[in-house]
C-alpha cells in the first residue's frame, strides 16, 4: 500500500510502499477515504523545532476519515462498511493494562501519525474503542475528515466562555483560526473579525466567504486599533476575546493589546521559539491568557452533529484534493499558504 512516511529529520517526506498491517483482536483495520493535513503536519514536513521525539520512519496524518474493511473477533463497537473517523490518541489494545480493561493507563498508547503510524495510508490499523464515531448520513467523507481539528476550534471557543452578543478577533486564517471563526459565528458573537499577512490573501477570501465581518491585512492596518474601533469605545476598550492562531510568536503581545479589561486571549498555535510581552497589561488590566490544547473526547460527537446541522461548512475550505502519490505538492502547497485545505485522496 502507498503510504507518506516521515523518514529523516530534514524537511521533506517520502512515498513508500508498505505492507497492509496485521489486525489483532481488539483492532480494526479502516480503508483511508480521506486524510487532511494540519498545521502540525506542515510542521513535521519542513521540521521545525520541537519534533526532535519522533520515532523515525513514521508513516503520517491524524485527520482522517475512512471505512472499515476488517474487524478482530473482540471488536463490539465497529462492523465492516462503517464510515468512521477517530481519536489519534487511544488504548494500543496489546499490552497488559489494556487486556485487563485498563485502556486509560495504557502506557503504550497509539498517536497516530506522531509515535505510531498514521492515516496518511491507503490503509490504517486503530483500535477499536470508545474512540471510534461512526459519520452521520449526510456527512461527506471530505468533511468528516475535518472533524478532529474542529473539535480544536470547538475546545478553545468554549475555554473562552464566549457569550451571545460578544465581539471577538481571530488571528490567523488557517484550517484552525477558519473553524474558530465558524464556532464563533454559531455561538451568536456580534462581530468577529480574520486577520492576517498578505501571504494569507487566498486564506482570508475563504474566511470572508465563511462570515467573517472584518477581514484585517497586519502588513496594512493595525490590528490594536482595529479592534478599538470594533469595539466602538463600549466596555474596556478593546474586543471580548482574541483567539491566537497563527503560531507566531509576536502576536501574543498583539492579541493582548486587542482585548478590552477582563478580556481574554486564547492562544491555540503552536509557538517554535518563546514569545515576549509585558505582564503588566495582562495584570493591571484583569486579562486571562489561557492555553487551549486539543479537547475533550466527548467534543468529537458534537463536532459530528455540528457538520450533520450544516451550522459548519469546511467544504468552502478544502482548496486541493490530491492523491498520497502527491505528498510533496501537498504539503508544500498548505506550507505555502496556497492552499486552505489540503486532503489526500486515495
Amino acid at each position: 500500500m502507498k503510504a507518506i512516511v516521515k523518514t529523516k529529520k530534514a524537511p521533506g517526506v517520502e512515498v513508500r510502499d508498505l505492507p497492509v498491517p496485521e489486525v489483532g483482536d481488539a483492532d480494526i483495520l479502516v480503508k483511508l477515504r480521506c486524510g487532511s493535513v494540519c498545521g502540525s503536519d506542515v510542521h513535521i514536513y519542513e521540521w521545525t523545532a520541537g519534533y526532535d521525539w519522533m520515532p523515525l520512519p513514521v508513516t503520517l496524518g491524524h485527520e482522517f476519515s475512512g471505512e472499515v474493511v476488517k474487524i478482530g473477533p473482540q471488536v463490539r463497537t465497529a462492523a465492516v462498511g462503517d464510515r468512521i473517523t477517530a481519536l489519534p490518541v487511544m488504548p494500543c489494545s496489546r499490552c497488559d493494562l489494556c487486556r485487563i480493561g485498563k485502556g486509560d493507563a495504557c502506557g503504550s498508547k497509539i498517536v497516530l501519525g506522531l509515535l505510531s503510524p498514521g492515516a496518511f495510508s491507503e490503509y490504517v490499523r486503530i483500535t477499536a474503542g470508545a474512540g471510534i464515531f461512526k459519520i452521520p448520513e449526510g456527512v461527506s467523507d471530505e468533511a468528516a475528515s475535518l472533524c478532529e481539528p474542529l473539535a480544536v476550534a470547538m475546545n478553545a471557543v468554549e475555554l473562552a466562555g464566549i457569550k451571545p452578543g460578544q465581539k471577538a478577533a481571530v488571528l490567523g486564517p488557517g484550517p484552525i483560526g477558519l473553524l474558530t471563526l465558524q464556532v464563533l459565528k454559531a455561538s451568536g458573537t456580534s462581530a468577529v473579525m480574520v486577520a492576517g499577512t498578505g501571504a494569507d490573501r487566498k486564506r482570508l477570501a475563504v474566511a470572508r466567504k465563511l462570515g467573517a465581518d472584518i477581514i484585517l491585512n497586519v502588513e496594512k492596518e493595525d490590528p490594536v486599533k482595529k479592534a478599538a474601533e470594533i469595539a466602538g469605545g463600549g466596555f474596556g476598550g478593546g474586543l471580548d476575546v482574541v483567539f491566537e492562531a497563527t503560531g507566531n510568536p509576536k502576536s501574543i503581545p498583539q492579541a493582548i493589546g486587542m482585548v478590552r479589561g477582563g478580556g481574554k486571549v486564547v492562544l491555540i498555535g503552536i509557538h517554535p521559539t518563546t514569545a515576549e510581552f509585558s505582564p503588566t497589561d495582562l495584570v493591571r488590566g484583569r486579562k486571562s491568557l489561557i492555553g487551549a490544547y486539543a479537547y475533550e473526547p466527548d467534543t468529537w460527537p458534537r463536532a459530528l452533529a455540528l457538520l450533520a446541522s450544516g451550522r459548519i461548512e469546511v467544504e468552502p475550505m478544502i482548496t486541493h484534493k490530491l492523491p498520497l502519490s502527491k505528498a510533496t505538492k501537498g504539503f508544500e502547497l498548505a506550507a505555502s499558504k496556497e492552499a486552505a485545505k489540503v486532503l489526500f485522496i486515495p
